[in-house]
C-alpha cells in the first residue's frame, strides 16, 4: 500500500513537472512569437506621439492599437525585464509593422524622434526664412504673420521704421527641428541660437555700437559682400562714411526697403523710393537690419579692417575693387563695365 502511494506520489510530481515545463515552453514561444514583427514585409511609416508622463503600458496600448506591435502585454513586459520602462524619451517617431518591439524601444530610449531638416543660409530675410519653413510644413504664413508682429523677450526693441522686428536676430544654420515644432517654437530656436553663439561675441568686443546697429551693420555687409575676404574691408567702408557724415548708398538696403525682388542694376527711380531704409536719401544705419547675417559677417562688422576706402564695386566673378576717391570709383565702374 504504502508503495502504491509512493508510486502515485511520484506519478504526481512528474505530471505536475511535466505541466510546468510545458506551461514555460509554452511562455516562452507564446512571448517570442509576440515580440516578433507584425508584418516583416510591410515597412509603411506610421508616426506615434509619445508624451511626456506616459508609461510603458500606455505606450505599449497607443503600439497595439497602430498596428505595430502583437501585444501590448508582452511589451509591457520586455519594458519591465529590460529595465527600459523608464528611460523612454517622448517625442514623434517613425514606426513600421516591419519593426519588432526591442528595435522601437531601442529608438525611444535614444530619443530617435523624427526631426525636419531645415537650412537657413546666410543673409535670408525673415520672409523668406518664413517661407522655407512652411514649404517644410513647419506652420503657416498667417500663423506666422501674426507672430512677427511682437518681438520674442530679449530682442532689441524695434526702433521706428523697422520692417520687421526679428530681422537680423533669427541665427542662419542648418536646424534639426522636432516633428510637430509649431511657428512659436521655430522662431524661437533661432533666436535662442543667435543669444547663444552671437550675443558673446559682442559682450566681449565692447564696441561703441549699440546691438541693434551692429546687427544692421553687419546686415549690410552680408548681402553685399560677395567675397568672404572682403567682408572686414567692405565694413571698413561703411564704417568710414559713418564717420564722416557721408550716406552709406548701399543698394543692398534699396533693395530691402523695395521689397521684392529686382534683376539687374537698380534704376534713378528705384533709388528714390521713399523710405527710411533708403541709404541713399537718408545718412547713417537703417532703422534696422535687412538681413540675418552669418558669423563672418558678425565679426566683421565688430571688427572692421582700417582702411582708407569710401568706395567699392562687386564684380560678377566675386572680386571687389574699391577705392579711396570719386575718381578713383568712376575709373573702376568704367573697368567693370567694359571687362564684365
Amino acid at each position: 500500500m504504502r508503495g502504491d502511494i509512493t508510486f502515485r506520489s511520484g506519478r504526481l510530481v512528474q505530471w505536475i513537472g511535466t505541466a510546468l515545463l510545458g506551461a514555460v515552453l509554452f511562455l516562452v514561444f507564446w512571448t517570442w512569437t509576440a515580440l516578433q514583427p507584425v508584418n516583416p514585409q510591410d515597412h509603411q511609416a506610421i508616426y506615434v506621439k509619445i508624451v511626456p508622463g506616459q508609461s510603458a503600458a500606455q505606450i505599449g496600448r497607443v503600439l497595439y492599437q497602430k498596428k505595430l506591435i502583437r501585444s501590448a502585454f508582452a511589451f509591457r513586459l520586455l519594458t519591465r525585464f529590460s529595465h527600459q520602462a523608464r528611460s523612454l524619451q517622448s517625442g514623434v517617431y517613425r514606426l513600421s509593422p516591419s519593426q519588432n518591439p526591442q528595435q522601437m524601444l531601442a529608438m525611444m530610449e535614444e530619443g530617435k524622434v523624427v526631426t525636419i531638416r531645415v537650412s537657413i543660409p546666410e543673409g535670408f530675410t525673415v520672409q523668406q526664412i518664413v517661407h522655407r519653413l512652411v514649404m517644410h510644413h513647419i506652420g503657416t504664413t498667417q500663423e506666422f504673420a501674426s507672430l512677427l508682429k511682437t518681438p520674442l523677450p530679449g530682442m532689441p526693441k524695434p526702433a521706428p521704421g523697422v520692417k520687421d522686428p526679428y530681422e537680423g536676430y533669427l541665427f542662419p544654420a542648418t536646424y534639426q527641428f522636432p516633428y510637430g515644432t509649431t511657428p512659436k517654437q521655430a522662431l524661437t530656436t533661432m533666436w535662442t541660437t543667435f543669444v547663444t553663439r552671437v550675443l558673446p561675441l559682442y559682450k566681449k568686443s565692447h564696441s561703441s555700437l549699440s546691438l541693434s546697429q551692429w546687427v544692421t551693420l553687419a546686415s549690410i555687409v552680408q548681402v553685399e559682400d560677395k567675397n568672404p575676404g572682403d567682408a572686414s574691408k567692405i565694413a571698413g567702408v561703411f564704417i568710414n562714411r559713418l564717420k564722416i557724415g557721408m550716406p552709406l548708398q548701399s543698394d543692398a538696403t534699396v533693395r530691402y526697403a523695395i521689397g521684392h525682388p529686382i534683376t539687374g542694376s537698380l534704376s534713378y527711380t528705384n533709388l528714390q523710393v521713399l523710405s527710411p531704409y533708403n541709404t541713399y536719401l537718408h545718412k547713417g544705419l537703417p532703422p534696422g537690419p535687412i538681413s540675418n547675417p552669418g558669423i563672418l559677417a558678425l565679426k566683421a562688422a565688430l571688427h572692421p579692417a582700417k582702411v582708407p576706402y569710401l568706395y567699392f564695386i562687386a564684380l560678377p566673378n566675386g572680386h571687389t575693387l574699391f577705392a579711396t576717391t570719386y575718381q578713383q570709383q568712376l575709373a573702376n565702374i568704367q573697368y567693370a563695365n567694359q571687362h564684365f
